[in-house]
């Protein structure tokens, strides 16, 4: 699946949205504010929990703008250009202040993210189905059966609390999220 996971206190986060939601440029927002990092790309969703491929995070050149405390760390690390042009970096989580482990296990919470550039965050609850849903878009399933991919997804869910973040402001988004975990 196309998502990030990360941790705080033993409750963890899944995001998934689309390419150019924000996921990496919050996902480092929030190792900056006290969430462990699992992985920022690709999570794999099975029968018995779900887990981060492991690899750092992609940053994206366009994001320097958006992180600027921490576009020395960013620009210290490996780099490389996309065949489109702009300069990808290689972050390791724990250069920003983070913690890196990768574990199996269950998704307290799974948020999928709606861009709002510009604007104020704010979130609304899903319902399992809905979460569901929106996360099959992000799923990369092989072969002819789903069947096993989508029950899979199902599971998770439904022991999930599933929440719609349109993501705008990285303070106010992260508040969000922190609520989600709270109460």
């Amino acid at each position: 699946m196309h998502a990030a996971l990360l941790r705080r206190e033993g409750r963890r986060v899944l995001l998934a949205g689309s390419r150019g939601a924000g996921k990496t440029t919050l996902v480092l927002r929030l190792v900056r504010a006290g969430y462990d990092f699992e992985g920022d790309e690709h999570v794999f969703v099975e029968a018995d929990g779900v887990i981060a491929r492991p690899r750092a995070s992609r940053v994206k050149e366009t994001s320097l703008a958006l992180l600027p405390e921490l576009a020395e760390t960013i620009l210290s690390a490996p780099v490389y250009t996309d065949v489109c042009g702009p300069r990808i970096f290689n972050v390791d989580p724990r250069t920003i202040g983070g913690t890196w482990r990768i574990e199996k296990g269950a998704v307290d919470r799974v948020i999928v993210l709606h861009p709002n550039h510009g604007g104020y965050s704010s979130l609304r609850s899903m319902a399992p189905t809905a979460v569901a849903q929106a996360l099959i878009s992000e799923v990369g399933m092989r072969g002819i059966d789903r069947g096993a991919p989508i029950a899979a997804i199902a599971r998770m869910v439904s022991h999930a609390k599933g929440f719609d973040l349109s993501l705008g402001d990285h303070d106010g988004a992260i508040r969000c999220i922190d609520r989600t975990l709270d109460g």
